[in-house]
C-alpha cells in the first residue's frame, strides 16, 4: 500500500471544505467558484464525488473504525489505525469528512499478479472490478485515489469493471484502452494488441501520443499493427469464453483455432501449412484438447497423433 501524498490530502480537504459550503448554503459567485475547482483537475471532480460518498457513509464508517458521532464524546479505545475522534458539525466537519474518506475507500493499492503456462485464473481488483487471466499472463493492477489502470506485460486479461467515479485503463504495449464501465479483453502478444469489446464502450488510444486510434461497438475487435488500428466483427461471447472453460469457434481457420490452444498451454503443429485454411465450428472444452483434435478429423480429412512434445496435425 502506498500513503497518500501531501498533494491528495490537500486535495480531499479542499473538497471536503466546498461539500460542507455547499450543505449550508451557496451564493452564486460561490457555485460559479465551485465549478471552476472541478473542472479544474480530473482529481477535484473525483474528490468531490468521493467526499459525498464519504458523506453518506459517514455513520456506518464511524461505527466500524470506533468513531463517535457527537462533538461532545471522545473514542473509549484508540484502534491500530490512529485516526482521531470525529466531531460531525462545527469548525471540524470538513476534516472529520476527509478522515472518513480515507478510512472507508482506503489507500491506494498495487497489485502484481502472474499466471503460468496451462493456468488461468480470476482475481477480484480492489474496486470490486474483476478480471481473467489467462496462461502466461504478466498483469499490474493500480488502484488510486483519482484513478484505476493496470498494464499488460504480456498475455491475455478480461475485465468486468465495476462503473465509479474513477477511471479504468488499460496499457498494453503502444496503447492505452480507457473503459467506460465495460466487459472487454486486452490482449497483447509478440508486442502486437488486440481489444476485444463485449459490452460498454472502450477508446483506445496511443500511448505515446494521446491519440485516439479507435472506439469499437460491442462485439468488435481492434488489432493495432504499426500504429494503425484495424476493426473487425467478432463473436465477443465466444472470444472471451476461455474464461469459462472452453474455447468457441465459428467457421473459423484451423490456424487460428490451433494458435487458441496454444495461448491456453498446449503444444500443437500442423504438419502443412495449408491445413490452417480448413474451417471449424464448436465449442471445446479447454482440458479436453482431444475432444477437439477427434472432432477435427472426424470432419476433415486429417489425422492426429500424440508425442511427448505435444500434438501434431497431419493429412490423413
Amino acid at each position: 500500500m502506498t500513503a497518500p501524498s501531501l498533494d491528495d490530502e490537500a486535495v480531499l480537504q479542499v473538497a471536503a471544505r466546498w461539500l460542507e459550503q455547499a450543505r449550508t448554503g451557496m451564493s452564486a459567485t460561490e457555485r460559479a467558484a465551485f465549478r471552476r475547482w472541478l473542472e479544474a483537475r480530473p482529481e477535484h471532480a473525483a474528490a468531490a464525488d468521493m467526499m459525498a460518498r464519504a458523506w453518506a457513509a459517514a455513520p456506518a464508517a464511524a461505527a466500524q473504525g470506533g468513531f463517535v458521532a457527537s462533538s461532545t464524546r471522545e473514542r473509549a479505545a484508540p484502534r491500530a489505525r490512529s485516526l482521531r475522534p470525529i466531531a460531525w458539525g462545527g469548525g471540524m466537519a470538513s476534516a472529520a469528512l476527509a478522515v472518513v474518506a480515507l478510512f472507508w475507500f482506503g489507500q491506494p493499492v498495487t497489485t502484481h499478479y502472474a499466471t503460468i503456462a496451462g493456468e488461468r485464473r480470476m482475481v477480484a481488483l480492489a474496486d470490486g472490478s474483476q478480471a481473467w487471466l489467462a496462461p502466461g499472463t504478466r498483469l499490474t493492477a493500480r488502484i488510486g485515489w483519482w484513478s484505476r489502470s493496470s498494464t499488460i506485460d504480456t498475455g491475455e486479461a478480461v475485465f468486468d469493471v465495476v462503473h465509479q467515479w474513477r477511471g479504468f485503463a488499460v496499457e498494453a504495449g503502444p496503447i492505452t484502452v480507457v473503459d467506460r464501465g465495460t466487459l472487454f479483453a486486452v490482449r497483447l502478444r509478440d508486442g502486437a494488441p488486440r481489444v476485444t469489446l463485449a459490452r460498454g464502450a472502450v477508446s483506445i488510444q496511443d500511448r505515446s501520443t494521446g491519440a485516439v486510434l479507435a472506439e469499437p461497438s460491442p462485439g468488435q475487435a481492434v488489432d493495432v499493427v504499426q500504429g494503425r488500428a484495424v476493426t473487425r466483427t467478432v463473436d465477443a461471447d465466444g472470444a472471451l469464453s476461455w474464461r469459462e472453460g472452453r474455447l468457441t469457434f465459428a467457421d473459423t481457420p484451423l490456424r487460428d483455432a490451433v494458435a487458441a490452444f496454444r495461448e491456453q498451454g498446449y503444444t500443437l503443429r500442423l504438419a502443412d501449412p495449408d491445413l490452417g485454411s480448413l474451417r471449424i465450428s464448436g465449442a471445446y472444452g479447454i482440458a479436453d484438447v482431444q475432444s477437439f483434435l477427434s472432432a477435427l478429423s472426424s470432419i476433415h480429412p486429417v489425422r492426429w497423433t500424440r508425442a511427448a512434445d505435444g500434438y501434431t496435425i497431419a493429412r490423413r
